[in-house]
């Protein structure tokens, strides 16, 4: 068996899709990180978590460094969360001003202080980038219970809900690029598909299972370059 290598990530590291039969969130079992263990014949200690931001990974890393310090690679997704908003507080005031669940210059501070500490414990990260929202189909999802004038209003269009994703995996990829750590690029996998619908779950910010594979198949040459 090849070396462990750990995961700090969100739920898509954490293999989460919707599933339509029964309305639920589940993780799936050939989720892009199993499958990449799988061919690589690599445990993978996985410590993603729903709803994780770069803030609430820097607070969360003491639980695991022993899997950090154990495990040469240290796979690290985050951003997508960060990237977010509390849209029932924007449906609320949309005329205020609000910012994403992380500023970008705090993003960006959390993240270089999560990397730094993981290369302190002796573990090289190898970042992953963000996989893009579908802006549409994530408005639909979450405004359904929520006023969407007053949506509408703050976000002028669902395009932007995709704008405030690329800058914060814009931030990732010069972070890791200023750094040389190596990028896998994951948002490829769903830009470069002619139609990507297949590839989301309903609420347009997880992949599928049919998502996952395709993440799966454009990561592992990358992932097993960065490996050495």
């Amino acid at each position: 068996m090849s070396e462990p290598i750990c995961i700090v990530g969100d739920s898509i590291t954490g293999g989460v899709v919707y599933l339509e039969d029964s309305e639920r969130y589940a993780r799936c079992k050939d989720s892009f990180v199993n499958l990449l263990g799988g061919a690589l014949n690599a445990e993978m200690r996985n410590h993603s978590k729903f709803g994780l931001t770069s803030e609430a990974a820097l607070r969360k890393l003491g639980r695991f460094e022993g899997d950090i310090a154990q495990c040469p690679h240290t796979l690290v997704m985050l951003g997508g969360n960060d990237s977010d908003f509390d849209w029932p507080a924007v449906a609320e005031t949309p005329e205020q001003p609000h910012d994403c669940n992380t500023p970008v210059s705090r993003f960006r501070e959390c993240y270089n202080a999560v990397l730094d500490r993981i290369i302190e414990l002796g573990s090289r990260p190898v970042v992953i980038s963000l996989i893009p929202v579908w802006g549409r189909r994530y408005y639909e999802w979450f405004s359904r219970k929520l006023d969407g004038r007053a949506l509408m209003r703050f976000l002028g269009t669902t395009d932007s809900i995709e704008h405030w994703n690329e800058m914060y995996n814009l931030e990732v990829i010069k972070t890791a690029a200023k750094r040389e750590l190596p990028i896998i690029d994951v948002r490829s996998a769903f830009l470069s598909a002619r139609d990507f619908t297949g590839l989301f779950s309903r609420d347009g910010i997880h992949p599928s299972p049919a998502g996952h594979r395709r993440m799966f198949e454009y990561s592992l040459p990358q992932l097993r370059a960065a490996l050495g």
